[in-house]
């Protein structure tokens, strides 16, 4: 998998280093310097925008499986960035318009606890409108092979500024109402960054090439933005429906102690993220090429790979889960079980691999728009049957749930057409290696002192279960890196 295990590789460890800074922020610094209800708004202020500028995209972002018949370098591409930027400006106005009227419903004022976020509603209109833009040249990036740039303004170099934002509100008197403006600041540069990095490679024209865009391109956009809309807006409705759910029964408060616990499982979440990126234009010009034997090479080798690297996170986290709600002030501990069902869910996923990516560059697509509908329908389901019984828990079981329904049918769907499985007898045996892993760390009496009670279950996680993987070599890309980086470090001595 070369130039996918290079920007995996790059993605991820830039990812990480964003999540050491969400880490200092999120965890360290947020809980202790605002309420759980200001945690609650920017978690709201943070994820809906992303919802909101997937929606005005208007479904273009599914145009990149026809991207290698624009591709043209010499020519900025046939205008593919411009036509992607004409449409979401048609979407965004669309957005405004339904925001105006719409305002009462998005805030849920039946709860009095959500007068603050009334008071800062507005600030949805430009959030929406650079995570728009952010999606579409970071989009534009990754046709162009540059998967890593977009990640590492979203996931590092933001949440640089947002970590210093929060400094300035930790060590100064600074207002809430201050700190919000530098909040909003915060999020916004990256898009400018991104905008100057392609403008600096002579790749940022808005120019059309209306020639290029003859009655079967016109026809292949149309169709594609039509079931995109759905494919795109699908998997963000699906992630944020909870929040609206718990902003609805628990206000702000609730959806502070879920916004902290969520931000936990998502770390699990991290290296098949990186994967998706650049898979999806490798896989795309596989379809176009009829190559089948690089799709199904991907397909089994993403599936144990991720697996593998997923399931060690969820045993750090959940094996250091009374660690984790130690520093954090009591009110938060409620969110415990989110972690543990969130990350079950992302672990579900990520064993799946690129089932998604492959359904959504194939000749299929639009089926895959019908499965996201359905999973709406399922989410919203499952979160109004759970949340009311387990409260904010509630609402991370219906996750686990719909991911596992989801990427069920996924997978029979690609077994059933392309007579392609992923799984093979590693598989079960990475499972019960990380079972078993779990319970021995987990008879090891705590030590009072939680840092080095960490630092230890952490250390034999990470002999026990990385030891077995690669001395049964569970996966070929896992030993081969190993392997690479021992024979770099030998050279050097």
């Amino acid at each position: 998998m070369g130039i996918i295990q290079q920007q995996t590789l790059k993605g991820t460890f830039y990812s990480y280093l964003g999540v050491l800074i969400g880490f200092l922020s999120i965890y360290l610094i947020q809980p202790h310097v605002l309420s759980p209800e200001q945690v609650g708004l920017i978690s709201i202020l943070a994820s809906f925008p992303i919802l909101f500028a997937q929606i005005s995209i208007l479904g273009f972002n599914a145009t990149a499986r026809i991207f290698p018949y624009f591709r043209n370098p010499k020519n900025h591409d046939n205008g593919y960035l411009g036509l992607a930027c004409l449409i979401s400006t048609i979407g965004f106005i669309l957005f405004c318009i339904a925001a105006y009227f719409l305002k009462d419903q998005i805030i849920q004022q039946k709860s009095s606890e959500n007068q603050l976020f009334e008071t800062y509603f507005w600030y949805l209109i430009p959030l929406t409108f650079f995570t728009m833009l952010f999606n579409i040249l970071e989009l534009y990036s990754r046709m162009l092979y540059d998967t890593t740039t977009g990640r590492i303004l979203r996931e590092f170099t933001k949440r640089i500024f947002i970590l210093a934002a929060l400094l300035l509100l930790l060590f100064t008197s600074v207002s809430f109402e201050a700190f919000m403006w530098v909040w909003l600041l915060c999020n916004i540069i990256p898009t400018g960054m991104i905008a100057f990095r392609l403008y600096k490679r002579n790749q940022l024209s808005l120019s059309l090439n209306l020639k290029f865009l003859d009655k079967p391109i016109r026809r292949q956009i149309i169709n594609l933005c039509f079931f995109g809309i759905l494919t795109g807006a699908s998997p963000f409705i699906v992630e944020n429906i909870d929040k609206y759910m718990i902003i609805e029964s628990y206000g702000l408060t609730g959806t502070g102690i879920y916004a902290i616990a969520f931000a936990f499982a998502t770390i699990i979440s991290l290296p098949a993220r990186s994967l998706y990126s650049i898979a999806y234009t490798v896989i795309a010009e596989a379809w176009k090429n009829e190559n089948m034997a690089e799709i199904k090479s991907v397909y089994q080798k993403s599936c144990i790979s991720q697996l593998i690297a997923t399931l060690f996170l969820f045993l750090l986290i959940w094996a250091n889960i009374h660690n984790i709600y130690h520093y954090l002030p009591a009110e938060y501990a409620a969110g415990e079980y989110v972690i543990f069902f969130i990350g079950l869910g992302y672990l579900i996923d990520a064993s799946t691999g690129v089932n998604g990516v492959i359904l959504a560059t194939s000749r299929f697509y639009k089926y895959d728009s019908f499965f996201y509908v359905a999973l709406i329908g399922i989410t919203i389901g499952a979160n109004l049957i759970f949340i009311p019984i387990y409260g904010i828990t509630g609402a991370a079981v219906a996750s686990a749930v719909t991911f596992f329904i989801f990427n069920l049918f996924r997978f029979l769907f690609i077994l059933i057409l392309f007579k392609m499985q992923p799984y093979t007898y590693r598989t079960p045996l990475t499972i019960v290696t990380g079972v078993v892993v779990y319970f021995i760390v987990n008879i090891i009496p705590p030590i009072p002192n939680f840092i080095a009670d960490t630092i230890l279950r952490s250390g034999i996680i990470t002999l026990l279960y990385g030891g077995t993987v690669y001395y049964l070599r569970l996966s070929e890309d896992i030993n081969g890196l190993i392997n690479n980086l021992v024979k770099q470090y030998l050279l050097k001595k």
